[in-house]
């Protein structure tokens, strides 16, 4: 079997929720996890099964308030294209005499076009409860209404995905639609839902235009007289930016006592931030807490909340080769092999060896997915039975190698010559080039031919590899050499590859995150 992008969970179990009702969308016990509604955070996971701590901001006083409790919220399940889910919240501020209590069913259509890689997802609400007291009274939701859709795109290395969401909610005070005191109604507009998913971080960033409008019945209203109002009202203005993120990073460390047999090693550390930066423009409050609605000034501010968490510590190998100290590629061979990426279980690596294709693709694979699960007996069966054929023509059914084999073909990784893979070949710059652009799913955002790359022997690029080397030079994976050119047929060593690989998951796990998270939040 092919493991695919099996890893490539959603995680968000304790991410924040983001603006109008949109969370539990997608199949699985992980990203599936982002609730809704206001900008809140997620906190600890409490005694009771799928309830954890939970905080978000609250304006619908007309000033910022902090609300706090816990938010139950079921898994979704990762093998259903239909399904339903109920999330319910219970909140309340008691210096402020304030309580929310909340229960939101959502519906989730789910459906794949595997011929393009993409899957769409459609969340619509069968039922929600919402009612909050405050010292004004008790606020009802009275009417609704949501939008909620996302675009999953999955390439061999990432999956990205882009949304929308749009809602509108009206509650009543003390009383519904026919009889009431007032009304609050909320309007939220996102900007487009960014983020994705890969082996090495998760990301998911929103910026969400809100407005408030609080309007109650005049109790000095004459109609004797012109310009009094049957009503007064105020409003409120909010931007919230909300991103949340996992990250791994490796850190090193030494080993002090002069008998043991390893020098030091490194720790995988995968950790996750919430980030929430609310700006408000809000009416102000007089010292009792009433709203003035004579004042022209306005209360303007910036509300900053974050949290980080560890999710994990864990150990690597140590690899114990002997030829890498002192080599310009050490620290990249030293990470790779520690993290299993390239095989361990040898005393030399030969680091200016030429790398073969299998063992390049392999190593890709390992960086993409982790290390693929040998073939079982049931899967050795199975590639034995008549009119199965093998990836390419020259892989074995029983090759050890062949779930490998299977996964690059599957992913269109490498595409072999006249369905030869070439196992032992060594792999060249442009090829090696071409498989991580491949595997970014980048390929398609170069320009339209014809065009020239940056690099002084562009003309000894070929057409084929024109598209991958222009991409893989403008998000920085290639810098060229010192005399400007990339001399694209020359031949990879083991280093460079090593080298590239590295580039490639710092790629995934920093510069990534930059470019889904500080550049639109800080904007």
């Amino acid at each position: 079997m092919i493991k695919g992008n099996g890893k490539k969970r959603y995680f968000f179990k304790k991410c924040f929720s983001i603006a109008l009702i949109w969370s539990i969308l997608f199949g699985s016990p992980a990203y599936a996890q982002i609730p809704f509604v206001e900008g809140g955070l997620i906190g600890d996971v409490s005694m009771t099964a799928n309830t954890y701590e939970y905080e978000e901001l609250f304006f619908m006083t007309g000033k910022p308030v902090v609300l706090k409790g816990t938010l139950k919220m079921p898994q979704a399940p990762d093998d259903k294209d239909k399904y339903t889910l109920k999330v319910t919240f219970d909140l309340s501020n008691v210096a402020e005499r304030i309580t929310l209590t909340r229960a939101i069913t959502y519906d989730i259509v789910k459906t794949q076009k595997s011929n393009i890689t993409q899957t769409l997802y459609e969340k619509t609400i069968s039922k929600f409860d919402e009612t909050i007291t405050t010292p004004e009274g008790t606020f009802t939701l009275g009417k609704y209404s949501f939008s909620d859709s996302r675009l999953f795109d999955q390439s061999p290395s990432v999956s990205y995905f882009s949304g929308h969401l749009v809602g509108e909610r009206t509650y009543y005070l003390n009383g519904d639609y026919i009889t009431n005191s007032g009304s609050i109604t909320v309007l939220d507009e996102g900007d487009p839902i960014v983020g994705y998913i890969h082996e090495w971080g998760e990301s998911e960033t929103l910026v969400n235009h809100q407005e408030i409008q609080h309007v109650i019945p005049n109790p000095n209203y004459d109609a004797t007289v012109i310009d009094s109002k049957p009503n007064i009202s105020w409003q409120a203005v909010l931007d919230q930016n909300l991103a949340c993120t996992k990250t791994v990073d490796f850190i090193y460390q030494g080993t002090d006592p002069q008998s043991i047999s390893f020098r030091g090693s490194y720790f995988k550390v995968t950790s996750e931030e919430n980030v929430l930066t609310a700006k408000y423009d809000l009416p102000i409050v007089k010292a009792d807490g009433a709203i003035d609605y004579e004042a022209t000034k306005r209360n303007v501010g910036e509300i900053n909340k974050s949290k980080e968490v560890i999710l994990e510590t864990k150990p690597l190998i140590t690899p114990k080769i002997r030829d890498i100290s002192g080599h310009w590629a050490n620290q990249d061979v030293f990470l790779l092999t520690s993290l299993e990426i390239f095989d361990v279980d040898q005393d030399y690596f030969a680091p200016d060896a030429y790398i073969s294709r299998l063992e390049f693709g392999k190593a890709v694979v390992n960086a993409l997915e982790g290390v693929l699960p040998e073939a079982t007996r049931t899967d050795l069966i199975k590639r034995k039975r008549p009119g199965v054929t093998t990836p390419y023509l020259d892989v074995l059914p029983d090759d050890p190698d062949y779930q490998y084999y299977e996964y690059i073909k599957a992913h269109n990784l490498m595409a072999g010559e006249n369905s030869y893979f070439k196992p032992n070949n060594p792999i060249t710059r442009a090829e090696m080039v071409a498989v991580l652009i491949t595997a970014l799913g980048l390929e398609y955002l170069a320009p339209n031919p014809p065009y020239k790359t940056v690099f002084t022997d562009d003309d000894r690029i070929s057409e084929w590899a024109k598209d991958f080397v222009y991409m893989a030079n403008e998000i920085g994976l290639i810098t060229g050499y010192d005399d400007g050119s990339f001399k694209p047929l020359n031949r990879v060593t083991k280093a460079e590859a090593a080298s590239m690989i590295h580039a490639l998951i710092k790629h995934l796990k920093d510069e990534i995150t930059y470019d889904y998270r500080e550049k639109i939040i800080n904007r």
